[in-house]
């Protein structure tokens, strides 16, 4: 089992919980949210069961005794022969390949999106910067684009330009609470990092005081 933590503030806000709960199994932080992105998350928590040979067996929402059901008759069925293969996992995309596709397909802008991130973590912000600008310029009504742009400002301690470029992902995509929850953890720390956080009330308050404001 694993357990990935989709949350923009890297391991120092998750390890208290992983400790308070005593969690054993290994558990993944996708503080640039590519695995959050690549399946299209709009609100967490939310379960993915993936099998040996990497195909996704059954998504849902966080644990109920209903998943937890739906996963038990899955580990029981029999082996097959797809499921007795290896592994085939794709082969890495690296910075040289997306260098190489944008220069013969330069209104790609899913491969600038992913280019800015490789930058980012690289530590080359203004080179990450550079590839949203232009993704934005092709896609201007895309999220991911703006939400991106923000991790990128948040990762190199622009807090306050962060905020704004998430809000402006949040216009662009209003039904997505993944992208609201981080901009509340982020304005109101103390309802998702204390001993009795997450506030789920709070967050339910929010959001009826959004919507009468729409």
């Amino acid at each position: 089992m694993l357990s990935i933590a989709v949350d923009v503030q890297g391991p120092k806000v998750v390890r208290p919980y992983v400790e308070k709960f005593g969690v054993t199994y290994p558990v993944a932080v996708d503080a640039s949210d590519i695995f959050g992105q690549a399946f299209g998350l709009k609100a967490i928590p939310v379960t993915f069961l993936v099998d040996e040979v990497g195909i996704v067996r059954l998504r849902g929402d966080g644990p109920s005794p209903a998943l937890m059901e739906q996963i038990e008759a899955i580990l029981k069925e029999p082996q097959t022969s797809v499921r007795g293969q290896s592994p085939q996992l794709p082969a890495e995309v690296t910075r040289a390949d997306l260098e190489q596709r944008l220069a013969a397909t330069p209104n790609d802008w899913n491969s600038r999106l992913a280019l800015a991130r490789i930058y980012d973590e690289e530590g080359q912000p203004a080179s990450a910067v550079a590839q949203l600008e232009a993704a934005t310029k092709l896609q201007p009504r895309d999220s991911s684009i703006a939400f991106t742009w923000g991790l990128v400002l948040l990762h190199h301690g622009e807090k306050d330009a962060a905020l704004v470029k998430w809000k402006q992902a949040r216009d662009l995509d209003p039904e997505n609470w993944r992208i609201r929850k981080q901009i509340w953890a982020i304005e109101h720390p103390e309802k998702f990092y204390t001993g009795d956080s997450p506030d789920y009330d709070w967050q339910q308050e929010q959001i009826r005081q959004e919507k009468s404001q729409r």
